[in-house]
């Protein structure tokens, strides 16, 4: 039944339509990355978390288990006091960009991890106009223009940008004018009293 030709595509893994064996081999090229050597916590998290959307087991991807079974924290764990769990998880996702912008470049299969989630999702390049084959990897070029997260500003400065800051900077010249004239009127207004 590891035949790939006949693995189950399910939604919950699959997410594009992908095969388990994708997806094991898009997991297997990632833990494997030198991106990964070097952070074992991350890797038993990612390993830990998509083994369980393989097996569709939704119910091991909650703070508290992954604390326990993947990160190797005690049974007393509590994820309200321990933050361990989201603060790893951010950290993943970061290593996932960081992954997906240097040796996985050319992978067919992209895993992301969606903020508010620990349940990653497989997405194929396919539906951007790429083929997808499970040795894909070793021969598809590089992405030209892979996608970039982040605020719209911060991805893309241009002249929205700069508008800001001339604006700003527009304000922020006056000011002392305006204070110095504010404060001649104040003074004028006590003087006129005063006589």
């Amino acid at each position: 039944m590891d035949d790939p030709r006949y693995m189950p595509q399910t939604a919950e893994s699959g997410g594009d339509g992908l095969s388990d064996q994708q997806i094991r081999r898009a997991l297997a090229r990632t833990l494997k990355s030198p991106e990964f050597q070097s952070a074992p916590q991350l890797r038993a998290f990612l390993r830990f978390v998509g083994t369980a959307t393989l097996k569709n087991d939704r119910n091991t991807l909650k703070g508290y288990t992954i604390a326990v079974e993947a990160l190797g924290r005690p049974e007393e764990f509590n994820p309200i006091t321990d933050p361990i769990v989201r603060v790893e998880a951010a950290r993943l996702r970061r290593r996932l960009e960081k992954y997906y912008a240097g040796s996985g470049s050319r992978d067919p299969v992209r895993i992301v991890i969606p903020k508010g989630s620990y349940a990653p999702e497989f997405r194929s390049l396919q539906s951007r106009g790429q083929a997808v084959s499970p040795d894909a990897a070793d021969r598809a070029p590089p992405d030209p223009d892979p996608p970039r997260p982040g605020p719209p500003d911060l991805a893309a400065p241009g002249r929205k940008a700069e508008g800001r800051l001339a604006s700003a900077m527009a304000l922020r010249v006056p000011l002392p004018g305006v204070l110095a004239i504010a404060a001649a009127c104040l003074l004028a207004g006590y003087l006129a009293r005063a006589l």
